[in-house]
């Protein structure tokens, strides 16, 4: 007890002279306007290095009764979803502040990895930040807290430039915008834009900035680019869409860089790379109603390539993997793909294949998947399924013959909770193997072997190893 008494007092004198430095560094902090007719918060108060930030109360206005009966199964996706949201930019060392309207009783700052120190004092949170981070703060009983301090912008386009499609702090309803070659669309910190984004054939485009584009819950697919190339999406929120948030089909040079994805519906997919190359996803957070993050290749021509997933948090809200391969895998391969150094707060909900998993490669069809890397992946919570891998019959979402998947090298994944880890073949001739567990851990122990209690491994699979 007097260790702890000591590490308290530590941390408070800490902290306070923290609040003392970080309050004469106002400037480290950029706040964007209140954005009018979005309702404020009534659950939290947020202050970073003494500056107030206007917090967003952020709720779904679905018709629940008409939802697909699927979706409405699970008691929380048969009542509104709500988050709160204050987003902002900094450069370096911040402390947060956060005023509650009840007394605090429990705080849960994620992801873990952070290791995150605060105190609570009352109603009140403190805490500090290295820098630029994105958080989802849950505290009593209450809807979290997306905090978003994103880096400050290094370059914003000209306003005046005839490439550039500017939306200043505010309101504005351009409804679905297509780019075309060499055009950026440039939404400001404070700006909502309620519409869509398409482009098809055209190249370096980019969609920019630290505002929200929109769907209002009527756009469906709202972000579609197809047969492009040299794209970059940086910073922006993109939420409230119907079905798939973002769809990436037959591009090639694709970033998504701190791009933050919220979705309420269902199909509610985050980013989903569809027969794509060269695609990279870092720094960005998806809570979504569907995969967060969905490789796919369902065009029998389309090759899947070099996908690189790094330093991005997942939250799968509802019938949702943080990341999945499949199901639809109807091209040639699907090859060199990295998920690296990322958290996974949650991923739930039922699935064709009786539940979605922290991670998972479903093989729905004739593709060879193979050369797949994990690393540096953490698992935050329960889940119903750690991992999978599964060759189907190819019927699941079309009619196909079954496919392939070999070479899957997982290494430093850290599970915080005992649930089955899946390995299934279809067959003699379509088979799951060379699959390499390196330094994987559940519960902090390490994993050596196939044990009969976690692991569910048919006939078709081949050579599974364990490495220190």
């Amino acid at each position: 007890m007097i260790n702890l008494h000591i590490r308290y007092l530590f941390l408070v004198s800490f902290l306070s002279l923290l609040f003392w430095q970080c309050t004469s560094e106002s400037q480290n902090v950029v706040v964007y306007p209140e954005i009018p007719d979005l309702e404020t918060s009534d659950l939290y108060e947020v202050q970073v290095n003494n500056r107030t930030v206007w917090v967003e109360k952020f709720r779904t206005t679905m018709d629940i009764e008409t939802l697909a009966d699927w979706f409405t199964t699970e008691s929380y996706t048969r009542e509104q979803q709500e988050v709160h949201i204050a987003n902002f930019s900094c450069q370096s060392q911040i402390l947060v502040t956060l005023k509650v309207k009840e007394r605090v009783k429990s705080v849960s700052i994620r992801p873990n990895s952070r290791e995150i120190k605060y105190i609570i004092e009352g109603n009140l949170i403190r805490f500090s930040l290295p820098g630029p981070d994105q958080l989802y703060i849950e505290i009593n009983n209450l809807p979290p807290l997306c905090l978003f301090a994103n880096p400050v912008e290094n370059l914003v386009p000209d306003q005046n430039d005839e490439n550039v499609r500017y939306f200043g702090p505010g309101v504005h309803n351009p409804g679905m915008m297509t780019l075309d070659d060499n055009e950026i669309i440039y939404i400001a910190g404070g700006a909502i834009v309620y519409g869509g984004i398409r482009a098809n054939g055209a190249s370096d485009i980019k969609v920019l900035g630290r505002g929200i584009l929109d769907g209002g819950f009527e756009h469906k697919r709202m972000v579609v680019l197809e047969d492009a190339k040299n794209i970059e999406f940086n910073g922006v929120l993109i939420r409230n869409g119907v079905s798939w948030t973002n769809t990436v089909i037959n591009c090639e040079n694709v970033k998504y860089t701190g791009v933050k994805v919220i979705s309420f519906g269902p199909g509610g997919d985050g980013i989903n790379p569809l027969g794509s190359q060269n695609m990279e996803i870092s720094n960005c957070f998806l809570r979504c109603t569907d995969d967060c993050i969905a490789i796919k290749s369902p065009d029998s021509s389309h090759v899947v390539k070099n996908i690189r997933v790094f330093n991005n948090t997942m939250i799968g809200y509802a019938f949702s993997d943080g990341i999945t391969i499949g199901f639809e895998t109807n091209g040639p391969y699907v090859e060199d793909v990295k998920v690296y150094n990322c958290d996974i707060l949650q991923a739930r909900g039922g699935s064709r294949v009786d539940g979605h998993s922290a991670f998972s490669i479903i093989c729905d069809g004739p593709g060879q998947i193979q050369d797949i890397t994990y690393e540096d992946i953490r698992v935050d919570e329960d889940v119903y399924k750690l991992f999978e891998l599964n060759i189907t019959d190819g019927t699941k979402y079309g009619i196909n013959p079954p496919g392939h998947i070999r070479n899957v090298h997982l290494k430093n994944i850290n599970w915080k909770s005992e649930r089955p880890i899946i390995l299934k073949g279809f067959d003699e001739t379509h088979r799951v193997q060379d699959i390499t567990f390196e330094n994987c851990s559940i519960k902090g122990e390490i994993l050596e072997n196939t044990r009969n209690d976690l692991f569910e491994i048919n006939e078709f699979v081949d050579n599974v190893q364990f490495v220190k």
